[in-house]
């Protein structure tokens, strides 16, 4: 089973791409990489050192010596055969002795006939051609979770400053309570109550910071490295004012392609190179054989000259014809369903997009300036004695859930664009926009 099979039997990758610059991949011997010093990091950086450090892209990088390897094999020809027979020896009668015996030597060489070699260098360049299109796609997966990873380790980080928020509230909150308590102005109730939001906002703030530490480490393992190499992350989820049009995805799709649909072309080029192959393989070859006799009964010596073809009328080939042609036209069907699917899922990650745009907006626009406000009014209405405590902390936990819903929206339209991204085979100039926002 060749590569081609292979691949077209597992052709069930995920609809993912992403088609930044073009994939040089080149065999290079294993270099130690020296710890980095912590950096602040954009959403570029994170992709350009993934690209250059991510040990599975270094490793995939030896392939294309082993494709050049193969298509220079492939134009091999068949090696010439040389033969030493001897005989009428050891017989009886006039046949004993050696007086009768006979002694041939004779090169032979095979002629490949309908252009083999030609056919075999082809198929062979298009499996060089197919193996790169799918370490295309797999670099464009990695990078796709790279950018995945930033926008999560920037959301992480996010929260990581409103739990921390939320923590120095309850302890000036707690305080406060403390000094109503020993004033006689607040209840043993109220102190309470503090010490319980703030033993919780001290666990939330555990929690974030925990959930942090894990997003920083995955970050850095898309390029081998640890969350030691991360000083900041340099960006926030600041969303334009209207979403990208799906025509514009839909565009750069037409132009830039996919990698995932490179590789299914690829494909189909090879299962065309493949039924090419085969039907030359339908064509006998020729043995052409030219040799010298030496006769002992003489003595006397003699030329030999000979040719062979083999008679095809039980094996022509045929069945693997038949094979290579099915095979072609479910490639080119693979093909057409590739496409539909790609723009299918292109759509849907628009409407999520547009979907996370629209609830994004709304609440920062209207909720969280409204959250906000009643946040103040009641602080200020706790100060003077007008409201209990409780109301307080319902204000405040109120506006800290509002603001990671609004986070929470914002890393949905994120995911979404580097989704629309990678499906359209752009190069993340929407997402590196939005990061870089201010």
């Amino acid at each position: 089973m060749n590569l081609f099979h292979i691949l077209f039997l597992t052709l069930t990758l995920p609809v993912l791409g992403y088609a930044a610059d073009p994939l040089i991949l080149t065999a290079s011997a294993p270099v130690e990489v020296a710890p980095r010093s912590p950096a602040s990091l954009t959403l570029g950086d994170v992709l350009a050192r993934t690209a250059e450090l991510n040990p599975e892209l270094l490793a995939l990088g030896f392939s294309r010596e082993s494709s050049d390897g193969r298509v220079a094999q492939a134009g091999m020809g068949p090696n010439p055969n040389l033969s030493l027979s001897v005989e009428n020896f050891g017989g009886t009668r006039l046949a004993r002795g050696s007086d009768v015996m006979e002694l041939t030597v004779q090169a032979s060489q095979l002629i490949e006939r309908g252009d083999k070699s030609g056919r075999r260098i082809a198929f062979a360049e298009r499996e060089r051609d197919v193996a790169q299109a799918s370490l295309a796609l797999r670099r464009s997966d990695i990078l796709a979770a790279s950018a995945n990873a930033f926008a999560k380790a920037l959301a992480e980080t996010t929260r990581l400053s409103f739990a921390g928020e939320q923590l120095k509230l309850t302890q000036e909150t707690f305080a406060s309570a403390s000094r109503r308590l020993q004033a006689a102005t607040a209840s043993p109730s109220e102190v309470a109550r503090a010490r319980a939001a703030l033993a919780s906002a001290q666990a939330e703030f555990a929690r974030a910071k925990s959930a942090s530490s894990i997003a920083l480490a995955s970050l850095a393992a898309s390029w081998g490295g640890s969350a030691s190499e991360i000083a900041e992350i340099k960006g926030a989820l600041r969303l334009p004012a209207t979403p990208p049009a799906l025509a514009r995805f839909e565009s750069a799709l037409a132009v830039s392609g996919n990698p995932r649909l490179g590789l299914v072309s690829a494909m189909v080029a090879g299962q065309r190179a493949a039924l090419e192959l085969e039907s030359a393989r339908s064509v006998a070859n020729v043995t052409l054989g030219a040799g010298v006799r030496r006769l002992n009964e003489g003595p006397a010596t003699a030329f030999v000259v000979g040719a062979s073809i083999p008679l095809t009328f039980r094996d022509d080939n045929s069945g693997n014809i038949r094979a290579a042609r099915a095979m072609l036209r479910a490639a080119e069907q693979s093909l057409r369903a590739a496409e539909l699917e790609q723009r299918a899922a292109l759509v849907a990650a628009h409407a999520e997009l547009s979907a996370a745009h629209a609830q994004a907006t709304a609440l920062r626009r209207e909720a969280l300036p409204a959250a906000e406000e009643a946040c103040v009014s009641v602080q200020s209405a706790y100060d003077k004695g007008a409201l209990a405590f409780i109301d307080v902390l319902d204000a405040r936990r109120g506006l800290i859930a509002l603001r990671r819903e609004l986070l929470d929206a914002e890393l949905a339209y994120a995911l979404a664009l580097v989704r629309a991204e990678t499906l359209a085979g752009t190069s993340f100039t929407e997402a590196k926009t939005l990061f870089e926002r201010p």
